[in-house]
């Protein structure tokens, strides 16, 4: 990913020098495969490109956006589709005509309601095995603009850390929060600085597995 990002020619993108890493470590196994990936936050159209390059020809490429002058970055690389990511009926509609949803990149407008509504329409879409990623969550820390602040109820990152209780409610009697059955849908949450990435993958309850004793040959 750095290596396309660093040597792209096309439209600008803007991205944090570390995501790079992380894309490649979540999302390298999409690579030429006719994923379906949809970014929230066009911008310039850019990372839309990055995206193509990246996964490859037979790949589905969406991105969505409240400015309408994005239209224009609709082409060849990606399908550009007006609307706010706060619009559940709006989300929906595009992931039908995408024809279903394995990766989704938040980096919309970075309120916290935004995202949320954005989680809890994408994610129950997502495919077995498929990625969100939600970026800059710095902003979750922010009041001005972004609803954020430190440790304050609805951001993002506060509700990755619910996540990280729902996915052990097999071992306490709370329900979960955030995602229903999240302990048999969720396989993985990572955090990095700024960004948070949810592997969803269905799996069976847990169960401990004790090793043989050790027998040594004598």
């Amino acid at each position: 990913m750095e290596k396309i990002f660093y040597g792209h020619k096309g439209r600008q993108s803007h991205k944090w020098h570390h995501y790079l890493e992380v894309y490649d470590l979540h999302l390298k196994r999409f690579r030429n495969t006719p994923v379906r990936i949809l970014e929230i936050g066009v911008q310039t159209g850019g990372s839309l490109q990055l995206w193509r390059k990246y996964f490859g020809p037979t790949a589905v490429v969406f991105g969505v956006d409240i400015d309408p002058a994005c239209q224009t970055f609709d082409d060849q690389d990606a399908k550009v589709r007006i609307g706010s990511q706060a619009d559940a009926s709006f989300l929906r509609s595009v992931v039908a005509e995408m024809g279903g949803l394995d990766i989704v990149v938040d980096d919309g407008s970075h309120v916290a309601s935004d995202q949320q509504i954005s989680f809890e329409t994408l994610f129950p879409q997502l495919s077995n095995g498929g990625v969100y990623v939600c970026e800059d969550l710095q902003a979750s820390y922010w009041d001005i603009f972004h609803n954020g602040g430190y440790k304050r109820p609805g951001t993002f990152i506060e509700l990755a850390k619910q996540l990280v209780d729902d996915i052990h409610e097999w071992y306490h009697d709370t329900p979960p929060e955030v995602v229903n059955n999240a302990a048999s849908l969720i396989h993985a949450i990572c955090f990095y600085e700024g960004m948070a990435v949810i592997e969803k993958r269905s799996r069976p309850r847990s169960y401990y597995c004790g090793m043989p004793p050790v027998v040594s040959a004598t």
